[in-house]
């Protein structure tokens, strides 16, 4: 692994993985990073960092920068996760979710590691493994199953790690659902979590660090990387309000159909992770390891 791109790198998963690789460099000197996002570049930090800000959607700007840098790795952090906006706005989920993996195939590289999501199934019968059959039941769940369909029948090289409810910190970051909870538990604000949509909360520097060892070895198809507790949404917020020293009496316990959503949620979703513990020396986190490294958050 000498020449790597990440795209979607300004993103929460995307900074935890440059960070990594950047650290990386320390034993493999060799390494040199191309980070690809629209917004203004986080990495000012990172020496011998290429940053290239552009819309991924308008791919062709920047498919000559990309083939010259003949990438041995492309990591596809890339994703349009607003889930409710993905049922108004289906092309931009279309182009960011789908599209952008069609044409990161037409380049020439050695493996695309790409990051899915539970999402692909229904929900009635998690957590999910590897083998099971995807059902999505919203739009960006179709979009996130679509883009597998495209890599499972492009006969590259190319590994599927599924994940779910990422969480963590980063520069300028969209709120996840822990940075969120925490942000208005602190404002003494109520909040409303559901306590019937189960999964795995992932710390996103944990799914990076799991991810590039998974990227360095023969692994291909689909593999699960996500945290080792499987809870709901709610007992999930009361142990980060825990964790905090916030008040729990500030979560209002309800069901997903009291939110009204736009879009269907997958109730029972979450992955199972025997095989990634089983395959990656990289352990996998619970909750409360993650949120320790969110101390300062």
């Amino acid at each position: 692994m000498k020449r790597v791109i990440v795209t979607g790198a300004a993103g929460l998963l995307g900074q935890h993985l440059v960070r990594l690789l950047d650290s990386s460099r320390d034993l493999h000197p060799e390494v040199s990073i191309m980070a690809v996002d629209k917004a203004v570049d986080p990495f000012k930090h990172v020496t011998d960092l290429r940053y290239i800000q552009v819309d991924l959607t308008e791919f062709n700007s920047i498919k000559p920068t990309i083939e010259n840098f003949n990438p041995d790795i492309i990591f596809n952090c890339a994703s349009y996760n607003d889930v409710d906006g993905a049922e108004e706005n289906r092309k931009l989920a279309d182009d960011i979710n789908r599209h952008l993996v069609e044409n990161l195939l037409k380049l020439s590289f050695g493996k695309i590691i790409h990051f899915s999501s539970d999402y692909v199934f229904n929900g009635l019968r998690g957590p999910y493994s590897e083998d099971d059959a995807p059902d999505p039941i919203n739009y960006y769940g179709q979009t996130k199953y679509e883009s597998e369909k495209v890599l499972r029948d492009s006969g590259k090289n190319h590994l599927i790690i599924r994940s779910n409810v990422l969480y963590g910190t980063g520069i300028n970051i969209r709120p996840n659902f822990i940075t969120w909870l925490i942000r208005d538990l602190r404002r003494n604000k109520r909040v409303r979590i559901v306590t019937d949509q189960l999964g795995n909360p992932t710390y996103a520097g944990n799914l990076a660090g799991a991810a590039m060892e998974a990227a360095q070895k023969d692994f291909t198809g689909i593999l699960n990387i996500a945290g080792k507790d499987y809870l709901s949404r709610h007992e999930a917020a009361l142990k980060a309000a825990a964790f905090f020293n916030l008040d729990p009496k500030l979560i209002t316990p309800v069901k997903t159909a009291d939110l009204e959503q736009k879009a269907r949620r997958p109730l029972r979703g979450g992955l199972k992770i025997n095989r990634a513990e089983k395959l990656l020396k990289t352990r996998l986190f619970g909750l409360d390891e993650g949120l320790g490294l969110m101390r300062d958050f």
